[in-house]
């Protein structure tokens, strides 16, 4: 697909400011709420004709038939001949598996009830990787907002021993529960965690068969490590690990803060598919957002998306959407295996204020800077309101900057009136403000989504990681993808285990036919 037509529009496209002063109804047209999150795009350097454009693209592209094959659990994931059946966890669409998900939320809700009531566990280790970590991480820390965890949930997540001796230092294996999260339970990084956890569960005497349990779609291998079948939760093929925290993959957030709450987390989710499936194009919120991101990236040409939740809960969502976004759509071949062009932007990010502190003089000054996802929540949860409003104050003049600017003439008037003189120090003379006022201004026009929930309950959660969700699918739509594979993944996966087992004293390393020069001198040096 070709993108010129955009390129063309964009650089005739007003300034933000300008649009707002041209579309005297941008602001009903660019906001839409879905129950608790409101979406936000007046920022975005689009215009009502730019729009206009994107939607027609969408027609042409048949977003709305693809967005039928979704629901009706059409097996989109062409390429490995699977259907995308994330939604029908929620309950929304995949009638054709609604009754084994039926079953295993009700299972899932008794295992966690009794193990809550049991009260013989204090502490619970969550291992996984990839997308069997990043989601349950997320929402246990939204989570936190508003729910203590009991029992206590910790996180083993990478291959470096750090992982899993900050999670188990401190805990009393015998009243630790472990949940072991792989969907072919033979993913290196988790087996290699789950042996250690096994290995200081033995040493204290405590049966594997007594303390964990197993998320995986091969029940005969996590059978074959030692776990009973009885505490074996299936995972199936037709969700994908990024997609998958709504299912048994969220044991752990069931158990730690209660099923009631994770079922909420699965409404609010069903609620943003609902509005997904049904409002139309030009009032859906992750239409628009997944059309305004194919705006910025093949028509205004930026290359980076950033994600700034001013909300500390949500200091994950970043890392999270690294994963679902440059994983799903991080692809140069289309589904037909032609190019596809620039397709998704670098995904990166920080909890505000702290970004503030770190990468926002590029964002404001920096060349090309990069579109931005300001994501808040209104409501004080912490108790602390000075702290809050102070938070939400300075999301909000983010924004604002961003768009606004700061122009040379503005710089000059400050220091002529004395307020930026006083502040100059070594700029007093008129030659020093000639070469100091083009630093201080500041180009504006730069466009933000501001992303707002009125509070940060597991319904309000549920909602934001949809919305995400389907911007991603849009998006794929529009760039001609399969969001659903990850081919890009596998090759690192199987040079390691060659790597591994020569860096143990297998031969390979110095056969020339085999690794480059660089990589055999790296073998080496552990050898």
């Amino acid at each position: 697909m070709t993108f010129e037509i955009f390129r063309t529009r964009a650089s005739s496209t007003p300034a933000i400011a300008e649009l707002f002063a041209r579309e005297p109804d941008r602001m009903d047209r660019m906001i839409v709420r879905v129950g608790p999150l409101r979406a936000d795009f007046s920022k975005q350097r689009v215009s009502e004709g730019d729009l206009s454009a994107l939607l027609a693209l969408a027609e042409a592209e048949d977003l709305e038939g693809w967005r039928t094959k979704l629901f009706a659990g059409d097996p989109i994931n062409e390429s490995e001949g699977r259907a995308v059946l994330h939604t029908a966890l929620r309950g929304v669409g995949g009638t054709t598996v609604a009754e084994d998900v039926s079953a295993m939320r009700d299972r899932i809700a008794a295992f966690a009830t009794k193990t809550r009531r049991s009260g013989r566990f204090d502490d619970i280790v969550h291992i996984g990787i990839g997308g069997s970590d990043l989601g349950p991480r997320l929402v246990a820390d939204a989570f936190a907002a508003t729910l203590e965890a009991k029992p206590r949930l910790h996180f083993v997540n990478n291959v470096d021993a750090a992982s899993v001796n900050d999670a188990l230092n401190g805990l009393d294996p015998a009243r630790t529960l472990v949940i072991v999260v792989s969907k072919s339970f033979g993913t290196q990084e988790t087996r290699m965690n789950a042996d250690a956890v096994r290995d200081w569960l033995g040493a204290a005497q405590c049966e594997t068969a007594d303390h964990v349990l197993a998320v995986t779609a091969n029940s005969d291998r996590a059978v074959a490590f030692g776990i009973d079948p009885d505490n074996v939760f299936e995972f199936w093929d037709w969700v994908g690990g990024r997609y998958s925290v709504w299912s048994a993959v969220g044991l752990s957030l069931a158990i730690a803060y209660g099923p009631g709450a994770f079922g909420r987390m699965l409404d609010g989710a069903a609620a943003m598919d609902e509005h997904f499936r049904d409002a139309p194009l030009a009032r859906n919120m992750p239409v628009l957002m997944g059309l305004v991101g194919v705006w910025n990236r093949n028509g205004l040409g930026y290359g980076s998306l950033a994600v700034i939740p001013y909300s500390r809960r949500l200091r994950k969502l970043a890392p999270f959407l690294q994963q679902l976004e440059m994983e799903s759509n991080g692809k140069g071949a289309g589904r037909d295996g032609a190019d596809a062009g620039p397709t998704c932007p670098v995904i990166w990010g920080d909890e505000g204020t702290n970004g503030q502190h770190a990468f926002f003089q590029w964002l404001h000054q920096g060349v090309p800077g990069a579109p931005v996802d300001f994501v808040a929540v209104l409501e004080d949860q912490e108790g602390r309101p000075a702290h809050h409003l102070a938070l939400l104050a300075n999301c909000f003049a983010q924004s604002e900057a961003l768009m606004r600017g700061k122009s040379e003439a503005e710089v000059r008037a400050e220091h002529a009136d004395g307020a930026g003189a006083a502040r100059a120090g070594a700029d007093r003379a008129g030659a020093d403000l000639d070469r100091i006022a083009p630093q201080k201004t500041f180009p504006g026009n730069r466009p933000s989504t501001t992303l707002t929930l009125d509070a940060l309950t597991p319904d309000a959660l549920g909602a934001l990681i949809a919305l995400y969700e389907h911007k991603v699918f849009v998006q794929g739509v529009m760039w001609g993808l399969n969001s659903f594979d990850q081919w890009g993944v596998e090759l690192g996966k199987v040079l390691a285990t060659a790597i591994l087992g020569e860096m143990e004293g297998a031969p390979g390393p110095d056969d020339a036919a085999g690794h480059d020069p660089s990589t055999r001198a790296l073998i080496k040096l552990v050898r």
